[in-house]
């Protein structure tokens, strides 16, 4: 079945363009004005998406909501190439198959909100209803956006306040009786003063399985807040200055752990499961997370650039509480109260513009901290046999990073239709790590182990080089060399384990952007080849997560995006990514095999020629909205389906999650006056069951399913 949908896409993608062509040809009125401008702040300034040389694809807030992306973790039907993983209630992105699966570092896909970084994975977990812009920038960032961005950025831009008022309002239900409802407002309150603010809830009737020892719903949100305010103070002609404020606060029920697949666990206690979201656990297991931030961005037009000033301050808490073996006798639990998060970021920018020179400069400061106060893991029973065997084992710790960064780019027009870039960064950054563990053990003897005090420093550049060329006026080519790096770091969680290293990521890109067809169709395409080395891995030893450097990988490919304004109401966006990875030298690897009475015999091999964790061979993703005016107002329906091809979680390559279909849908009807719409909506129709976490364990292989199951409800929305 995977097959022949795969082999229905590549069938469908070039008749669909073949019939953009026709249709346009044959387009009305209605249809001849062809696609809207994309800007995009890319490079740090205003841009066509077209005139940008870097592999980004961008979609405003109403596009998310008409193809069901509604959140953060829906935003993989966005972009081919983009992996999207909640796991542990964090936010992890993969691009081109560059991401992390540990929850305590920060991702290589950077994630900017409003101009502001955000550190902290659980942080990323939101939804979207103030957004006025998303925007995937693929492959390293490293000049203008910095240390952690080796896999690419997501951008995300929030609506400007206005100084008309105005605001909408929305509820929806679910077949779980997920109840959600959000309120965006704005208006000004003086010739100089806007503000808006928005605020969402949520809040579940039923989880999506059962936990078969407590009877009790996993799978459930319990509460989830948040809310951002702005003000944009407008003293002259020349100066913005925007005030934002946000908090959220959201407590889940979240990894339920079962056997992966086909292979089974070494201790008693598994019954029979009604489904993937169904436990045996002893325990309830969840993720909650508190916190928000303050920013000030300053905007100001001198006579020869703009000057931009974003100070920034962030600080959340976590706690979360696992039972990693699924049996009703508690064995296995790893829980941590307070999970400390603070981050200060302050960036400077000036912004030059003309005809042939655009430039940027800028200085960013960084300072962030993460611990834990403390983690738990837990032991008992067949896990913890002997009378010295351990029972707890609780690690106390911090991690703090500081790190300044002078960039700069230019752009220029040394011919009439050909553009030179040049981009450099120069990062210095230290790290330091306070961490102590104490083990209790079953006869109730006390072992302090060495803890981990030190620090240590990087100083790594990193550059951008592209050339690009206006072909003709709707066609442009582009070349470019780009390196990024993702910082090192200690395993605060874990300190007996070594430091890592920091990765460093070598990327070539060539590229062609176009508009065809009196813009009716945007066509874009880019072929890359990443050079990787000293990549952070995740691997679990005795139950416990630590980072470790892989040697060497290779990844090389291409993707494939286009917008079509098809004629008779209808328009079409998607896309595809083809991807190669393997590691190219890994030695010590964890490998593993099955043990035939359950649970797994681990040994290290060198991993070469395996594929990346998270690395998808093939992704494709395709958008068909339908838009009718009637008698009694407006008809809006949209049909979204993204291929999502196999993948590994481990570098041994043996836990995989099979490729699968994610198929959306929805109509929406809009009343007359604009004021009034109602959504009918299905996510997920083919009740694909995607596997969100794998890790090897020495009793066995865990798997939870984090990802939705079919869902399907209704959307009121007003205008006012």
């Amino acid at each position: 079945m995977k097959r022949g949908l795969l082999q229905s896409a590549a069938v469908a993608l070039p008749l669909l363009l073949n019939a953009a062509a026709a249709s346009a040809q044959q387009a009305g009125s209605g249809d001849d004005m062809g696609l809207d401008e994309i800007v995009v702040t890319a490079q740090k300034r205003s841009q066509n998406l077209q005139e940008v040389p870097i592999a980004l694809v961008a979609a405003s807030g109403d596009a998310l909501v008409s193809s069901g992306i509604n959140s953060t973790q829906q935003l993989n039907t966005l972009a081919p190439g983009l992996n999207v993983r909640t796991t542990a209630g964090s936010f992890q992105p993969s691009i081109r198959g560059i991401g992390t699966s540990s929850n305590v570092v920060e991702n290589p896909v950077a994630l900017y909100i409003d101009g502001v970084y955000y550190p902290q994975q659980r942080e990323g977990v939101r939804d979207l209803n103030d957004v006025e812009q998303i925007a995937v920038l693929k492959g390293p960032q490293g000049t203008l956006f910095g240390r952690n961005a080796t896999g690419g950025v997501i951008q995300i831009t929030t609506k400007k306040p206005r100084h008309e008022f105005e605001g909408q309002a929305g509820v929806q239900i679910d077949n779980y009786a997920t109840v959600k409802g959000d309120v965006y407002m704005t208006g000004g309150l003086s010739d100089t003063l806007a503000a808006s603010l928005s605020a969402q809830y949520a809040t579940q009737g039923d989880g999506w399985g059962k936990n078969l020892t407590t009877g009790r719903d996993t799978f459930k949100i319990e509460h989830q807040f948040a809310a951002r305010g702005k003000l944009l103070f407008e003293p002259g002609p020349n100066t913005d200055v925007t005030l934002i404020g946000d908090y959220s606060d959201w407590r889940q029920l979240t990894n339920s752990f079962q056997p992966y697949p086909g292979t089974s666990y070494s201790i008693p206690g598994i019954g029979p499961l009604g489904s993937v979201y169904d436990t045996y656990a002893s325990r309830e297991g969840f993720v909650a997370f508190k916190g928000g931030g303050l920013s000030l961005t300053i905007d100001h037009d001198l006579d020869f650039a703009k000057f931009s000033s974003i100070s920034a301050w962030r600080k959340g808490k976590s706690s979360f509480l696992f039972d990693n073996t699924n049996v009703p006798q508690p064995l296995f639990l790893v829980e941590t109260p307070d999970g400390p998060n603070e981050s200060f970021s302050q960036e400077v920018q000036l912004i030059g513009s003309g005809d042939r020179l655009n430039w940027v400069a800028g200085l960013f400061y960084f300072h962030s901290s993460y611990g834990a106060r403390p983690i738990r893991r837990i032991f008992s029973g067949v896990l913890a046999p002997l009378p010295t065997s351990t029972a707890v084992s609780s690690t106390s710790g911090e991690e703090v990073a500081e790190s300044i960064a002078p960039f700069g780019q230019i752009d220029w027009k040394f011919l009439p239709r050909t553009t030179l870039t040049l981009g450099a960064r120069y990062t210095y950054e230290k790290r330091r790590i306070d961490s102590a563990t104490t083990l209790t053990l079953v006869n109730g003897a006390i072992v302090a182990p060495p803890g981990r005090k030190e620090s240590s420093s990087i100083e790594k550049p990193t550059f951008r080089v592209a050339i690009s060329h206006e072909i003709t006026d709707d066609v442009l080519g582009y070349l470019s060399f780009n390196t990024g790096i993702k910082s090192g770091g200690y395993n605060v969680i874990n300190p007996a384990n070594a430091a890592y290293q920091p990765e460093k990521l070598t990327a070539y890109e060539a590229g062609l952007k176009t508009e065809l067809l009196d813009r009716r169709l945007r066509l874009n395409m880019a072929g890359f080849y990443y050079d990787y080395t000293n990549l952070q891995v995740i691997q679990f030893s005795g139950g416990i997560q630590a980072i470790v450097n892989g040697a060497k990988a290779e990844l090389y490919g291409f993707d494939v995006d286009f917008e079509a304004q098809l004629g008779g109401g209808f328009h079409a966006t998607g896309g595809f990514e083809y991807l190669h990875s393997k590691f190219k030298d890994f030695p010590n690897a964890v490998f593993s095999t099955p043990r035939p009475g359950g649970g797994a015999i681990l040994s290290s091999a060198n991993a070469a020629g395996n594929r990346l964790p998270l690395a998808q061979k093939l992704t494709a993703t395709g958008s068909l909205d339908y838009h009718s005016d009637l008698a009694k107002g407006e008809v809006d329906l949209n049909l979204t389906a993204n291929y999502n091809g196999a993948y590994y979680f481990e570098p041994d390559n043996f836990l995989r999650q099979g490729a699968y279909v994610m198929l959306n849908a929805s109509a929406k009807w809009t009343a007359p006056s604009g004021r009034f719409s109602l959504m009918v909506w299905g996510r997920n129709l083919l009740n694909e069951h995607v596997i969100t976490q794998a890790p090897t364990q020495s009793f066995g292989y865990v798997a939870t399913y984090g990802s939705p199951p079919r869902t399907y409800g209704v959307t009121a929305r007003v205008n006012f």
